[in-house]
Protein backbone atom coordinates (compact mmCIF):
# COMPACT_ATOMS: atom_id res chain seq x y z
CA UNK A 1 0.00 0.00 0.00
CA UNK A 2 1.01 3.47 -0.88
CA UNK A 3 1.99 5.70 1.91
CA UNK A 4 3.12 8.76 0.91
CA UNK A 5 4.70 10.15 -2.19
CA UNK A 6 7.26 13.38 -2.65
CA UNK A 7 6.85 14.62 -6.60
CA UNK A 8 9.25 17.74 -7.47
CA UNK A 9 9.84 19.14 -10.86
CA UNK A 10 7.49 16.84 -12.78
CA UNK A 11 5.91 18.64 -15.44
CA UNK A 12 3.96 21.26 -13.89
CA UNK A 13 4.46 19.89 -10.33
CA UNK A 14 7.27 22.36 -8.80
CA UNK A 15 7.25 20.60 -4.94
CA UNK A 16 4.42 18.53 -3.50
CA UNK A 17 4.31 15.81 -0.44
CA UNK A 18 0.73 13.67 -0.38
CA UNK A 19 0.02 11.33 2.11
CA UNK A 20 -2.52 8.65 1.28
CA UNK A 21 -4.86 6.75 3.37
CA UNK A 22 -6.45 3.41 3.19
CA UNK A 23 -9.51 2.45 1.85
CA UNK A 24 -11.05 4.99 -1.15
CA UNK A 25 -9.44 7.78 -1.95
CA UNK A 26 -10.35 10.19 -4.69
CA UNK A 27 -8.16 12.72 -6.47
CA UNK A 28 -10.55 15.38 -7.81
CA UNK A 29 -9.87 19.23 -9.51
CA UNK A 30 -10.47 21.27 -12.30
CA UNK A 31 -9.71 20.03 -15.80
CA UNK A 32 -5.56 20.51 -16.24
CA UNK A 33 -5.08 20.98 -12.74
CA UNK A 34 -2.45 17.57 -12.23
CA UNK A 35 -4.48 14.71 -11.45
CA UNK A 36 -3.01 12.78 -14.08
CA UNK A 37 0.17 13.53 -13.49
CA UNK A 38 -0.23 11.91 -9.54
CA UNK A 39 -1.43 9.04 -11.73
CA UNK A 40 1.80 9.00 -14.06
CA UNK A 41 4.07 9.92 -11.02
CA UNK A 42 2.93 6.54 -9.48
CA UNK A 43 2.90 5.06 -12.50
CA UNK A 44 6.80 5.71 -12.65
CA UNK A 45 7.37 4.27 -8.95
CA UNK A 46 5.29 1.08 -10.10
CA UNK A 47 8.32 0.63 -13.40
CA UNK A 48 6.45 2.75 -15.94
CA UNK A 49 9.32 4.20 -18.94
CA UNK A 50 10.60 7.85 -18.04
CA UNK A 51 11.05 10.97 -20.70
CA UNK A 52 13.44 13.86 -20.17
CA UNK A 53 9.97 16.04 -21.22
CA UNK A 54 8.49 15.04 -17.63
CA UNK A 55 11.23 17.11 -16.09
CA UNK A 56 9.94 20.78 -15.26
CA UNK A 57 11.03 23.83 -17.67
CA UNK A 58 14.31 25.50 -16.66
CA UNK A 59 15.20 22.09 -14.17
CA UNK A 60 17.44 19.46 -14.64
CA UNK A 61 16.29 16.74 -12.80
CA UNK A 62 12.53 15.73 -11.77
CA UNK A 63 12.39 13.06 -8.91
CA UNK A 64 9.47 11.16 -8.00
CA UNK A 65 9.47 8.83 -4.18
CA UNK A 66 7.14 6.99 -2.76
CA UNK A 67 7.22 4.38 0.29
CA UNK A 68 4.88 1.42 0.67
CA UNK A 69 4.09 -0.65 3.01
CA UNK A 70 6.44 -3.94 3.08
CA UNK A 71 4.67 -7.28 4.41
CA UNK A 72 4.63 -9.20 0.88
CA UNK A 73 7.11 -12.55 0.88
CA UNK A 74 7.48 -12.19 -2.71
CA UNK A 75 8.83 -8.51 -2.90
CA UNK A 76 11.28 -9.72 0.26
CA UNK A 77 12.35 -12.53 -2.02
CA UNK A 78 13.38 -10.33 -4.97
CA UNK A 79 15.61 -7.67 -2.58
CA UNK A 80 16.86 -10.95 -1.23
CA UNK A 81 18.20 -11.96 -4.67
CA UNK A 82 19.85 -8.67 -5.46
CA UNK A 83 21.33 -7.80 -1.71
CA UNK A 84 18.80 -5.10 -0.97
CA UNK A 85 18.27 -4.72 2.90
CA UNK A 86 14.71 -5.30 3.96
CA UNK A 87 12.21 -3.30 6.00
CA UNK A 88 8.93 -2.59 7.11
CA UNK A 89 8.42 0.35 4.28
CA UNK A 90 9.79 -0.05 0.95
CA UNK A 91 11.40 3.27 -0.88
CA UNK A 92 10.93 3.71 -4.51
CA UNK A 93 12.79 6.50 -6.38
CA UNK A 94 13.28 7.59 -9.61
CA UNK A 95 15.57 10.43 -10.93
CA UNK A 96 14.56 11.82 -14.23
CA UNK A 97 17.41 13.82 -15.69
CA UNK A 98 16.87 16.52 -18.82
CA UNK A 99 19.41 14.66 -20.91
CA UNK A 100 17.14 11.44 -20.91
CA UNK A 101 19.17 9.89 -18.14
CA UNK A 102 17.21 8.38 -15.43
CA UNK A 103 17.80 6.09 -12.62
CA UNK A 104 15.99 3.60 -10.39
CA UNK A 105 16.42 3.03 -6.70
CA UNK A 106 15.08 0.57 -3.94
CA UNK A 107 15.62 0.99 -0.62
CA UNK A 108 18.67 3.38 -1.73
CA UNK A 109 19.94 0.60 -3.91
CA UNK A 110 19.88 1.13 -7.69
CA UNK A 111 18.18 -1.11 -10.17
CA UNK A 112 17.17 -1.35 -13.16
CA UNK A 113 13.68 -1.09 -14.96
CA UNK A 114 12.87 -4.58 -15.52
CA UNK A 115 13.73 -5.60 -11.31
CA UNK A 116 11.33 -2.35 -10.42
CA UNK A 117 8.80 -3.39 -13.04
CA UNK A 118 9.00 -7.46 -11.08
CA UNK A 119 8.38 -5.85 -7.66
CA UNK A 120 5.43 -3.85 -8.92
CA UNK A 121 3.65 -6.70 -9.76
CA UNK A 122 3.15 -6.92 -6.00
CA UNK A 123 2.77 -3.20 -5.24
CA UNK A 124 -0.62 -2.46 -7.34
CA UNK A 125 -1.76 -1.33 -10.73
CA UNK A 126 -3.33 1.38 -12.23
CA UNK A 127 -6.11 1.71 -14.66
CA UNK A 128 -7.13 3.44 -17.08
CA UNK A 129 -10.20 4.60 -19.66
CA UNK A 130 -7.33 3.17 -22.56
CA UNK A 131 -7.39 0.07 -20.64
CA UNK A 132 -10.87 -0.48 -21.88
CA UNK A 133 -9.21 -1.55 -25.25
CA UNK A 134 -7.73 -4.77 -23.87
CA UNK A 135 -11.25 -6.36 -23.78
CA UNK A 136 -11.52 -5.73 -27.60
CA UNK A 137 -8.79 -8.00 -28.36
CA UNK A 138 -9.31 -11.40 -27.22
CA UNK A 139 -5.78 -12.26 -27.06
CA UNK A 140 -5.72 -10.47 -24.09
CA UNK A 141 -8.76 -12.53 -22.48
CA UNK A 142 -6.54 -15.49 -21.06
CA UNK A 143 -4.81 -13.12 -18.71
CA UNK A 144 -8.32 -12.75 -17.37
CA UNK A 145 -8.82 -16.50 -16.70
CA UNK A 146 -5.09 -17.68 -16.09
CA UNK A 147 -4.88 -17.82 -11.88
CA UNK A 148 -1.07 -18.60 -10.06
CA UNK A 149 -1.57 -22.34 -10.69
CA UNK A 150 -1.92 -21.68 -14.56
CA UNK A 151 0.64 -19.52 -14.87
CA UNK A 152 3.07 -22.22 -13.65
CA UNK A 153 1.15 -24.76 -15.65
CA UNK A 154 2.33 -22.33 -18.68
CA UNK A 155 6.08 -21.71 -17.43
CA UNK A 156 6.01 -25.87 -17.69
CA UNK A 157 4.14 -26.27 -20.87
CA UNK A 158 6.52 -23.18 -22.28
CA UNK A 159 9.83 -25.32 -21.50
CA UNK A 160 8.31 -28.33 -22.71
CA UNK A 161 7.25 -26.47 -25.84
CA UNK A 162 10.82 -25.63 -26.43
CA UNK A 163 11.79 -29.20 -26.60
CA UNK A 164 9.25 -30.46 -28.88
CA UNK A 165 9.84 -27.20 -31.32
CA UNK A 166 13.53 -27.58 -31.07
CA UNK A 167 13.23 -31.49 -32.15
CA UNK A 168 9.83 -31.34 -34.64
CA UNK A 169 12.31 -28.51 -36.30
CA UNK A 170 15.76 -31.27 -36.69
CA UNK A 171 13.05 -34.00 -38.08
CA UNK A 172 11.27 -31.47 -40.50
CA UNK A 173 14.29 -30.30 -41.82
CA UNK A 174 15.55 -33.65 -42.08
CA UNK A 175 12.49 -34.88 -44.05
CA UNK A 176 13.04 -31.50 -46.38
CA UNK A 177 16.70 -32.24 -46.88
CA UNK A 178 16.18 -35.95 -47.81
CA UNK A 179 16.05 -35.63 -52.10
CA UNK A 180 18.74 -32.40 -52.07
CA UNK A 181 20.99 -35.02 -49.90
CA UNK A 182 20.59 -38.02 -52.32
CA UNK A 183 21.92 -36.02 -54.54
CA UNK A 184 25.01 -34.16 -52.27
CA UNK A 185 26.01 -37.61 -51.56
CA UNK A 186 28.19 -38.36 -54.26
CA UNK A 187 29.97 -35.60 -54.32
CA UNK A 188 30.65 -35.76 -50.44
CA UNK A 189 31.81 -39.02 -50.85
CA UNK A 190 34.06 -37.58 -53.54
CA UNK A 191 35.63 -35.33 -51.78
CA UNK A 192 35.25 -37.28 -48.20
CA UNK A 193 37.85 -39.57 -50.38
CA UNK A 194 40.54 -37.10 -51.62
CA UNK A 195 40.91 -35.43 -48.58
CA UNK A 196 41.38 -39.15 -46.57
CA UNK A 197 44.19 -39.71 -49.44
CA UNK A 198 45.97 -36.31 -49.02
CA UNK A 199 45.46 -36.98 -44.96
CA UNK A 200 46.23 -33.30 -44.38
CA UNK A 201 46.89 -32.28 -40.86
CA UNK A 202 48.35 -28.87 -39.59
CA UNK A 203 50.78 -30.22 -37.70
CA UNK A 204 52.91 -32.43 -39.96
CA UNK A 205 52.33 -29.44 -42.51
CA UNK A 206 54.51 -27.50 -39.52
CA UNK A 207 56.97 -29.71 -39.29
CA UNK A 208 57.54 -30.23 -43.25
CA UNK A 209 58.38 -25.90 -43.25
CA UNK A 210 60.38 -26.43 -40.17
CA UNK A 211 62.29 -28.85 -42.27
CA UNK A 212 62.30 -27.14 -44.99
CA UNK A 213 64.27 -23.87 -43.63
CA UNK A 214 66.63 -25.88 -42.56
CA UNK A 215 67.39 -27.62 -45.69
CA UNK A 216 67.43 -24.45 -47.86
CA UNK A 217 70.19 -22.62 -45.35
CA UNK A 218 72.04 -26.06 -44.74
CA UNK A 219 75.49 -24.17 -45.83
CA UNK A 220 74.68 -21.23 -43.73
CA UNK A 221 74.19 -24.05 -40.74
CA UNK A 222 76.66 -26.24 -41.29
CA UNK A 223 79.72 -22.62 -41.79
CA UNK A 224 77.93 -21.73 -38.60
CA UNK A 225 78.43 -25.18 -36.90
CA UNK A 226 82.53 -25.45 -37.83
CA UNK A 227 83.04 -21.85 -36.71
CA UNK A 228 81.06 -22.78 -33.67
CA UNK A 229 83.12 -26.02 -33.12
CA UNK A 230 86.66 -24.38 -33.87
CA UNK A 231 86.03 -22.22 -31.05
CA UNK A 232 86.59 -24.68 -28.71
CA UNK A 233 89.00 -27.12 -30.67
CA UNK A 234 91.16 -24.42 -31.99
CA UNK A 235 91.77 -22.74 -28.40
CA UNK A 236 91.63 -25.90 -26.25
CA UNK A 237 88.52 -24.02 -24.28
CA UNK A 238 87.72 -26.91 -22.73
CA UNK A 239 91.34 -27.92 -21.52
CA UNK A 240 91.22 -24.52 -19.79
CA UNK A 241 88.62 -24.49 -18.13
CA UNK A 242 89.20 -28.04 -16.54
CA UNK A 243 92.56 -26.67 -15.47
CA UNK A 244 90.44 -23.89 -13.65
CA UNK A 245 88.69 -26.47 -12.28
CA UNK A 246 92.16 -27.74 -10.41
CA UNK A 247 93.56 -24.44 -9.66
CA UNK A 248 90.37 -23.67 -7.57
CA UNK A 249 90.24 -27.00 -5.70
CA UNK A 250 93.85 -25.83 -4.19
CA UNK A 251 92.09 -22.57 -3.50
CA UNK A 252 89.28 -24.58 -1.62
CA UNK A 253 92.10 -25.68 0.99
CA UNK A 254 92.25 -21.69 2.46
CA UNK A 255 88.68 -20.83 1.91
CA UNK A 256 85.67 -22.59 2.16
CA UNK A 257 84.02 -19.96 -1.07
CA UNK A 258 86.76 -21.30 -3.86
CA UNK A 259 85.47 -25.10 -3.19
CA UNK A 260 81.42 -23.40 -4.47
CA UNK A 261 83.25 -21.71 -7.01
CA UNK A 262 84.77 -25.12 -8.00
CA UNK A 263 81.28 -26.95 -7.85
CA UNK A 264 79.65 -24.06 -10.35
CA UNK A 265 82.71 -24.34 -13.43
CA UNK A 266 82.78 -28.25 -12.65
CA UNK A 267 78.53 -28.52 -13.27
CA UNK A 268 78.91 -25.88 -16.57
CA UNK A 269 81.76 -28.04 -17.63
CA UNK A 270 80.36 -31.21 -18.04
CA UNK A 271 77.09 -29.45 -19.63
CA UNK A 272 79.39 -27.52 -22.26
CA UNK A 273 80.96 -31.30 -22.56
CA UNK A 274 77.66 -32.80 -23.39
CA UNK A 275 76.74 -29.96 -25.84
CA UNK A 276 80.00 -30.27 -27.53
CA UNK A 277 79.28 -33.69 -28.36
CA UNK A 278 75.45 -33.60 -29.13
CA UNK A 279 76.39 -30.94 -31.79
CA UNK A 280 79.30 -32.90 -33.31
CA UNK A 281 77.23 -36.12 -33.41
CA UNK A 282 74.26 -33.94 -35.22
CA UNK A 283 77.00 -32.37 -37.50
CA UNK A 284 78.13 -35.88 -38.34
CA UNK A 285 74.81 -36.40 -39.73
CA UNK A 286 74.37 -32.74 -41.34
CA UNK A 287 74.44 -34.78 -44.99
CA UNK A 288 72.12 -32.72 -47.58
CA UNK A 289 69.78 -35.00 -49.60
CA UNK A 290 68.18 -34.08 -52.59
CA UNK A 291 65.56 -36.72 -52.25
CA UNK A 292 64.38 -35.81 -49.19
CA UNK A 293 64.41 -32.08 -50.22
CA UNK A 294 62.01 -33.09 -53.14
CA UNK A 295 60.04 -35.07 -51.23
CA UNK A 296 59.20 -32.31 -48.38
CA UNK A 297 58.26 -29.56 -51.30
CA UNK A 298 55.99 -32.37 -53.16
CA UNK A 299 54.17 -32.81 -49.95
CA UNK A 300 54.08 -28.84 -49.27
CA UNK A 301 52.83 -29.16 -53.06
CA UNK A 302 49.99 -30.99 -52.07
CA UNK A 303 49.06 -28.68 -49.10
CA UNK A 304 49.46 -25.96 -51.03
CA UNK A 305 47.37 -27.31 -54.16
CA UNK A 306 44.38 -27.90 -51.79
CA UNK A 307 44.52 -24.97 -49.63
CA UNK A 308 43.75 -23.44 -52.82
CA UNK A 309 41.27 -25.69 -54.65
CA UNK A 310 39.23 -25.39 -51.17
CA UNK A 311 40.35 -21.39 -50.50
CA UNK A 312 40.45 -23.04 -46.96
CA UNK A 313 43.12 -23.17 -44.31
CA UNK A 314 44.37 -26.64 -43.23
CA UNK A 315 42.65 -26.52 -40.31
CA UNK A 316 39.51 -25.39 -41.95
CA UNK A 317 40.08 -28.03 -44.78
CA UNK A 318 40.36 -31.25 -41.64
CA UNK A 319 37.25 -29.34 -40.29
CA UNK A 320 35.42 -29.74 -43.21
CA UNK A 321 36.93 -33.22 -44.16
CA UNK A 322 34.84 -34.55 -40.65
CA UNK A 323 31.78 -32.81 -41.47
CA UNK A 324 31.46 -34.04 -44.83
CA UNK A 325 31.85 -37.26 -43.05
CA UNK A 326 29.16 -36.63 -40.64
CA UNK A 327 26.95 -35.59 -43.46
CA UNK A 328 27.75 -39.12 -45.83
CA UNK A 329 26.74 -40.86 -42.22
CA UNK A 330 23.49 -38.80 -41.61
CA UNK A 331 22.54 -39.48 -45.35
CA UNK A 332 23.41 -43.03 -45.27
CA UNK A 333 21.76 -44.03 -41.50
CA UNK A 334 18.66 -41.30 -42.85
CA UNK A 335 16.12 -44.15 -42.45
CA UNK A 336 17.67 -44.94 -38.90
CA UNK A 337 17.89 -40.94 -38.07
CA UNK A 338 14.44 -40.30 -39.63
CA UNK A 339 12.28 -43.17 -37.29
CA UNK A 340 14.38 -42.15 -34.30
CA UNK A 341 13.63 -38.22 -34.31
CA UNK A 342 9.86 -39.20 -35.15
CA UNK A 343 9.86 -41.27 -32.19
CA UNK A 344 11.36 -37.87 -29.95
CA UNK A 345 8.60 -35.71 -31.78
CA UNK A 346 6.07 -38.09 -30.50
CA UNK A 347 7.43 -38.13 -27.22
CA UNK A 348 7.87 -34.46 -27.12
CA UNK A 349 4.72 -33.76 -28.23
CA UNK A 350 2.92 -36.43 -25.79
CA UNK A 351 4.76 -34.55 -22.97
CA UNK A 352 4.04 -30.97 -23.87
CA UNK A 353 0.16 -31.71 -25.01
CA UNK A 354 -0.44 -33.53 -21.66
CA UNK A 355 0.18 -29.93 -19.71
CA UNK A 356 -1.54 -28.08 -22.65
CA UNK A 357 -4.83 -30.60 -22.00
CA UNK A 358 -4.59 -30.01 -18.51
CA UNK A 359 -4.67 -25.95 -18.82
CA UNK A 360 -7.31 -26.21 -21.14
CA UNK A 361 -9.21 -28.00 -18.81
CA UNK A 362 -8.90 -25.71 -15.85
CA UNK A 363 -9.42 -23.14 -17.76
CA UNK A 364 -12.91 -24.28 -19.11
CA UNK A 365 -13.66 -24.71 -15.43
CA UNK A 366 -12.10 -21.25 -14.16
CA UNK A 367 -14.28 -19.74 -17.35
CA UNK A 368 -17.48 -21.56 -16.24
CA UNK A 369 -17.13 -19.78 -12.52
CA UNK A 370 -16.19 -16.55 -13.71
CA UNK A 371 -19.08 -16.31 -16.10
CA UNK A 372 -21.32 -16.55 -13.03
CA UNK A 373 -19.22 -13.96 -11.18
CA UNK A 374 -18.84 -11.33 -14.08
CA UNK A 375 -22.81 -11.33 -14.45
CA UNK A 376 -23.04 -10.96 -10.62
CA UNK A 377 -21.07 -8.07 -10.39
CA UNK A 378 -22.80 -6.52 -13.80
CA UNK A 379 -26.22 -6.83 -12.29
CA UNK A 380 -24.62 -4.58 -9.46
CA UNK A 381 -23.54 -1.89 -12.70
CA UNK A 382 -26.77 -1.64 -13.91
CA UNK A 383 -26.50 -4.16 -16.51
CA UNK A 384 -29.18 -6.84 -15.52
CA UNK A 385 -29.51 -7.84 -19.01
CA UNK A 386 -26.37 -8.91 -19.41
CA UNK A 387 -26.32 -12.53 -20.72
CA UNK A 388 -22.56 -14.26 -21.83
CA UNK A 389 -20.25 -16.99 -22.23
CA UNK A 390 -16.50 -17.55 -22.31
CA UNK A 391 -15.94 -20.12 -25.13
CA UNK A 392 -12.59 -21.76 -24.97
CA UNK A 393 -12.08 -24.36 -28.60
CA UNK A 394 -9.15 -26.35 -28.08
CA UNK A 395 -6.91 -26.97 -30.55
CA UNK A 396 -4.63 -30.06 -30.44
CA UNK A 397 -2.63 -29.20 -33.43
CA UNK A 398 -2.14 -25.89 -33.01
CA UNK A 399 0.72 -25.66 -30.21
CA UNK A 400 0.54 -21.62 -29.76
CA UNK A 401 2.64 -19.78 -27.09
CA UNK A 402 -0.11 -20.04 -24.52
CA UNK A 403 -1.45 -23.46 -25.14
CA UNK A 404 -3.92 -25.37 -27.54
CA UNK A 405 -6.72 -23.16 -26.46
CA UNK A 406 -8.32 -19.24 -28.51
CA UNK A 407 -10.92 -17.67 -26.01
CA UNK A 408 -13.72 -15.12 -26.93
CA UNK A 409 -16.23 -13.74 -24.58
CA UNK A 410 -19.16 -13.35 -26.35
CA UNK A 411 -21.95 -11.38 -24.59
CA UNK A 412 -25.22 -9.38 -25.00
CA UNK A 413 -26.06 -6.47 -23.01
CA UNK A 414 -29.81 -6.14 -24.38
CA UNK A 415 -32.63 -8.74 -23.77
CA UNK A 416 -33.79 -10.32 -27.21
CA UNK A 417 -30.54 -9.75 -29.13
CA UNK A 418 -27.80 -12.56 -30.24
CA UNK A 419 -24.92 -13.66 -28.38
CA UNK A 420 -22.07 -11.63 -30.34
CA UNK A 421 -18.07 -10.92 -29.18
CA UNK A 422 -17.53 -8.63 -26.55
CA UNK A 423 -15.55 -6.18 -28.75
CA UNK A 424 -17.92 -6.04 -31.33
CA UNK A 425 -20.75 -5.19 -29.33
CA UNK A 426 -19.72 -3.28 -26.07
CA UNK A 427 -19.71 0.67 -25.69
CA UNK A 428 -17.13 3.01 -23.91
CA UNK A 429 -20.09 2.45 -20.88
CA UNK A 430 -20.12 -0.73 -21.06
CA UNK A 431 -16.46 -2.01 -21.46
CA UNK A 432 -15.71 0.16 -18.38
CA UNK A 433 -18.32 -1.52 -15.93
CA UNK A 434 -16.94 -4.68 -17.43
CA UNK A 435 -13.43 -4.10 -16.71
CA UNK A 436 -14.69 -2.80 -13.27
CA UNK A 437 -16.49 -6.11 -12.82
CA UNK A 438 -13.27 -8.19 -13.43
CA UNK A 439 -11.26 -5.97 -11.36
CA UNK A 440 -14.04 -6.21 -8.61
CA UNK A 441 -13.58 -10.18 -8.77
CA UNK A 442 -9.76 -9.72 -8.59
CA UNK A 443 -9.85 -7.56 -5.47
CA UNK A 444 -9.40 -10.00 -2.92
CA UNK A 445 -6.23 -10.98 -4.74
CA UNK A 446 -4.85 -7.78 -4.51
CA UNK A 447 -4.80 -7.35 -0.41
CA UNK A 448 -2.97 -4.28 0.69
CA UNK A 449 -1.83 -3.50 -2.93
CA UNK A 450 -2.57 -0.09 -4.42
CA UNK A 451 -5.24 0.27 -7.35
CA UNK A 452 -5.86 3.32 -9.58
CA UNK A 453 -8.39 3.64 -11.28
CA UNK A 454 -7.93 7.11 -13.47
CA UNK A 455 -11.87 8.24 -14.99
CA UNK A 456 -13.19 4.41 -15.09
CA UNK A 457 -16.13 6.25 -15.04
CA UNK A 458 -15.62 8.01 -18.21
CA UNK A 459 -18.86 7.94 -20.15
CA UNK A 460 -21.70 6.78 -17.86
CA UNK A 461 -24.23 9.13 -15.06
CA UNK A 462 -26.90 9.13 -12.98
CA UNK A 463 -27.46 5.17 -11.62
CA UNK A 464 -25.09 3.82 -13.20
CA UNK A 465 -22.41 6.49 -11.25
CA UNK A 466 -23.73 5.59 -8.22
CA UNK A 467 -23.54 1.61 -8.66
CA UNK A 468 -19.79 2.10 -10.07
CA UNK A 469 -19.36 4.34 -7.11
CA UNK A 470 -20.29 1.22 -4.83
CA UNK A 471 -18.12 -1.32 -6.71
CA UNK A 472 -15.19 0.55 -6.12
CA UNK A 473 -16.41 1.22 -2.99
CA UNK A 474 -16.60 -2.93 -2.26
CA UNK A 475 -13.06 -3.28 -3.96
CA UNK A 476 -11.55 -0.70 -1.67
CA UNK A 477 -12.51 -2.91 1.49
CA UNK A 478 -9.59 -5.63 0.23
CA UNK A 479 -7.02 -3.12 -0.99
CA UNK A 480 -6.15 0.74 -1.37
CA UNK A 481 -8.24 2.60 -4.35
CA UNK A 482 -6.53 5.66 -5.72
CA UNK A 483 -9.54 6.86 -8.38
CA UNK A 484 -9.89 10.22 -10.65
CA UNK A 485 -12.92 11.32 -11.36
CA UNK A 486 -15.21 13.92 -12.33
CA UNK A 487 -18.71 12.28 -10.95
CA UNK A 488 -20.02 13.25 -7.51
CA UNK A 489 -21.23 9.83 -7.08
CA UNK A 490 -17.97 8.48 -7.04
CA UNK A 491 -16.31 11.56 -4.86
CA UNK A 492 -18.90 11.40 -2.32
CA UNK A 493 -18.56 7.87 -1.71
CA UNK A 494 -14.58 7.88 -1.07
CA UNK A 495 -13.18 7.17 2.18
CA UNK A 496 -10.63 10.20 1.19
CA UNK A 497 -10.97 13.08 -1.01
CA UNK A 498 -7.26 14.82 -2.43
CA UNK A 499 -8.40 18.25 -3.97
CA UNK A 500 -5.85 19.63 -6.84
CA UNK A 501 -5.64 23.13 -7.82
CA UNK A 502 -3.00 25.39 -10.16
CA UNK A 503 -1.38 28.45 -9.02
CA UNK A 504 0.83 31.03 -10.21
CA UNK A 505 3.76 32.05 -8.15
CA UNK A 506 5.09 35.53 -8.40
CA UNK A 507 7.50 35.16 -11.25
CA UNK A 508 4.65 33.70 -13.71
CA UNK A 509 4.91 29.92 -13.41
CA UNK A 510 1.80 27.42 -12.78
CA UNK A 511 2.70 24.86 -10.00
CA UNK A 512 0.28 21.76 -9.25
CA UNK A 513 -1.16 22.16 -5.68
CA UNK A 514 -2.48 19.46 -3.57
CA UNK A 515 -4.44 18.69 -0.35
CA UNK A 516 -6.71 16.53 1.66
CA UNK A 517 -10.30 18.21 2.20
CA UNK A 518 -11.89 17.78 5.47
CA UNK A 519 -15.87 17.33 5.72
CA UNK A 520 -16.82 20.79 5.19
CA UNK A 521 -14.39 21.23 2.04
CA UNK A 522 -15.64 18.45 0.48
CA UNK A 523 -19.58 19.76 0.45
CA UNK A 524 -17.66 22.73 -1.08
CA UNK A 525 -16.13 20.99 -3.41
CA UNK A 526 -18.89 18.33 -3.99
CA UNK A 527 -21.50 20.93 -4.47
CA UNK A 528 -19.24 22.32 -6.90
CA UNK A 529 -18.67 19.63 -8.94
CA UNK A 530 -22.82 19.28 -9.00
CA UNK A 531 -23.50 22.87 -10.35
CA UNK A 532 -20.73 23.22 -13.01
CA UNK A 533 -18.20 25.29 -10.47
CA UNK A 534 -20.66 27.68 -8.77
CA UNK A 535 -22.43 26.27 -5.37
CA UNK A 536 -25.77 26.88 -4.43
CA UNK A 537 -28.08 26.07 -1.46
CA UNK A 538 -29.59 22.95 -3.50
CA UNK A 539 -26.38 22.16 -4.35
CA UNK A 540 -25.00 22.29 -0.98
CA UNK A 541 -27.78 20.25 -0.05
CA UNK A 542 -27.18 17.30 -2.67
CA UNK A 543 -23.42 17.01 -1.53
CA UNK A 544 -24.50 17.14 2.10
CA UNK A 545 -26.97 14.29 1.26
CA UNK A 546 -24.28 12.35 -1.01
CA UNK A 547 -21.81 12.36 2.05
CA UNK A 548 -24.50 11.07 4.69
CA UNK A 549 -25.11 8.09 2.26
Amino acid sequence: MLKSMLVKNFAIIDNIEVDFSNNMTVLTGETGAGKSLIIDAIGLLFGDRASSEMVRHGENKAIIEGVFDNSNEEINNLLSSFNIDIDDFLVIRREIYENGKSICKVNGNTVNLNFLQEISIYLGNIHTQFDNEKLVNPKNYLSFIDDDENKKLLLDYEEKLKIYNKINKRYTELIKSEDENNQKLDFYKFQYNELKKANLNSSEEEELKNRLLIMNNHEKITSSINEFLDLYNANDLLDKIYESINILEKLSKFDEKYHDYKETIEENYYSINDVLEEINLNFKNQDFDFDELNEINDRLGVYSDYKRKYKMTTDEIVEYFQNIANEIEKIENFDTLSVQLEKEVAIAYNDVIKIAECLSERRKTIAKNLVEEIRSNLIDLQLENTILDIVISTDKTKLQKTGIDDIDILITFNKGEPLKPLSKVASGGELSRFMLALKTIASNKFNNQTLVFDEIDNGVSGGVAYSIANKIKEISKHCQVLCVTHLVQVAAKADHQLFLSKSIDESGRTSTRIKELNYDERVEEISKMASFGNSSEASINLAKELLKN
